[in-house]
């Protein structure tokens, strides 16, 4: 089930994103860097975007027997600059769940609440050499049209970014 993050999920989310970097960018990110992720260093920064949540930044979980097995945060664009209505921010999915549908159904739930709000575009920002998470959001529709630099952990990367064209959607009634 999907259901709206709360604050006694900041540790299961922190958790299962230090998990899923931790395997997502093996060989993208300094290993020195993924091994020293801590979960307690995540908990108050996942807490407070939990208890901040309004009508531009959203956090839901995919939840199955009490145990959170993904989770989605999405909202306003984090570069107002741009001209993309809407973004996913954060995607991850259990490690050992990947290819199980919770991905896809997080990541539908997130574009069905855009298309509701008759948003016109979504972007997600990805990991350049992340080529299955790539492929899983072409795979979804998306489509590269911009590239940027990011940092994480002070270590600079280079990012995707994927736009989905929302009103594709509509004319093709697939939501």
């Amino acid at each position: 089930m999907i259901r709206q993050a709360i604050k006694e999920d900041s540790y299961n989310i922190a958790k299962l994103i230090v998990a899923s970097w931790q395997t997502a960018y093996k060989g993208l990110i300094d290993d020195n860097c993924l091994n020293n992720l801590s979960v307690s260093d995540r908990i108050d920064g996942w807490e407070n975007n939990i208890l901040n949540q309004n009508q531009n930044n959203h956090i839901y979980v995919y939840e199955e027997d009490n145990k959170i097995l993904g989770v989605i945060r999405f909202g306003t664009p984090t570069d107002e600059s741009t001209n993309y209505n809407s973004e996913i921010h954060v995607l991850y999915v259990e490690p050992s769940l990947k290819r199980t549908g919770i991905g896809t159904k997080l990541f539908n739930f997130a574009r069905n609440y855009f298309l509701e709000k008759n948003t016109t575009n979504m972007i997600i920002w990805c990991l350049k050499n992340n080529i299955p998470s790539i492929k899983f959001y072409e795979k979804m529709g998306g489509t590269i049209v911009a590239s940027k630099k990011g940092f994480i952990h002070n270590i600079e990367l280079e990012e995707v970014g994927l736009l989905y064209n929302l009103k594709w959607f509509w004319r093709n009634k697939l939501w």
